[in-house]
């Protein structure tokens, strides 16, 4: 949570960019954004071409026109530049990566934040009667 409360601080605005996220998906902000900031976790820790469920894109493009900010966030704790590069064809399997990575990393992904699919991988790799 303490990269929520630096990004809240720096950016006192942010839960009014994101309000309607937040009222469209009945998530909160703080909610909204440790699910960006996982993501972005995810990506300097794998290193790996992923991407993030709708509603986190939504987030993480609120956050990137603060471009100041983002850039120094990134700087700060990735030492890189987290470029955002919309994604295409190959989508559903890059995305089904980031869940299990996600769910390897931080357990089970929130539901309303990640979805279905996300839902759906956490059951399949939680069920006890298919690992005896």
């Amino acid at each position: 949570m303490e990269k929520v409360t630096e990004i809240k601080n720096s950016i006192p605005i942010i839960e009014d960019k994101i309000a309607f996220i937040c009222k469209t998906y009945d998530v909160t902000s703080d909610e909204l954004l440790l699910e960006l900031i996982r993501f972005l976790d995810l990506i300097f820790h794998t290193n790996k071409n992923l991407s993030p469920s709708h509603i986190v894109d939504l987030v993480w493009h609120e956050f990137i026109l603060f471009t100041r900010f983002y850039h120094h966030f990134c700087n700060k704790h990735y030492q890189r530049f987290i470029h955002h590069t919309p994604g295409g064809k190959e989508y559903p399997k890059v995305f089904k990566k980031t869940i299990h990575l996600y769910i390897k990393k931080y357990g089970r992904p929130h539901p309303k934040i990640w979805g279905d699919l996300a839902t759906k991988e956490w059951k399949d790799i939680n069920c006890g009667s298919c690992h005896n």
